[in-house]
């Protein structure tokens, strides 16, 4: 009895990780509209961080 829960959880160790790294590629067309989202956001970031940087420069001369 205890011998088939061991072995149970160790095949559940040895597959889970297998099936999870199968889950690789572009994926589908909300998890890459996401992926854009994500980016243009990180743009935004920086385009404020720059002009955060010059508004500091022109302050103190």
């Amino acid at each position: 009895m205890v011998y088939r829960v061991v072995m149970k959880r160790i095949s559940l160790l040895l597959v889970v990780p297998l099936l999870l790294s199968a889950c690789t590629g572009q994926g589908g067309p909300a998890q890459r509209a996401g992926a854009s989202v994500d980016h243009a956001m990180y743009k935004v970031g920086e385009g404020i961080s720059t002009v955060g940087e010059k508004i500091e420069t022109s302050a103190n001369p």
